[in-house]
């Protein structure tokens, strides 16, 4: 397979492999991260339905961003995203990176910063000076990769079941 990464922005007509990319984030990949006792607080009724629900969200609604990465013309990940308008903050404009997956036999190849990169562009262009994006706290591989590609933790969220 080529190293070489392409980035391409999502069509209606890769609903499916959309869906592949979010159920393995969501369910396969959540479930090797997240710790059962921690998942239990952050839990669907229907996770399927909430995925597929997600997915026709993301390509239904023309603010979002949603890409796939080939590495020769294969599809080995994605990254989705929106833009948020804030006047009462500085800046006011922020770029918001949803998800952002890479099939794990595809990793350290550079497809995640590939993805990333082009997210950010896009929310460049539109005029973001700010990006920002959360992940799992056990998830000290995506964690370590947003800090080499600039990003810096700035908010820890805490929850109790009662």
């Amino acid at each position: 397979m080529s190293s070489e990464v392409t980035i391409r922005r999502a069509t209606a007509t890769d609903r499916s492999l959309v869906l592949h990319f979010h159920r393995a984030l969501y369910s396969k990949h959540r479930q090797e991260i997240v710790p059962p006792e921690i998942g239990a607080l952050h839990a669907y009724r229907d996770m399927d339905g909430a995925i597929r629900d997600d997915v026709e969200a993301l390509l239904r609604n023309p603010g979002a961003t949603v890409l796939i990465a080939e590495r020769g013309g294969v599809p080995v990940g994605y990254a989705t995203g929106h833009v948020e308008t804030d006047p009462r903050r500085v800046p006011s404009r922020k770029g918001v990176v949803e998800d952002w997956y890479v099939e794990p036999e595809a990793r350290g190849a550079g497809v995640g910063r590939a993805l990333l990169d082009a997210l950010l562009a896009a929310f460049r262009a539109a005029g973001c000076e700010l990006a920002e994006s959360m992940t799992w706290a056990s998830n000290t591989g995506a964690r370590e990769a947003h800090r080499a590609l600039g990003f810096h933790e700035v908010h820890v969220k805490l929850r109790k079941k009662l």
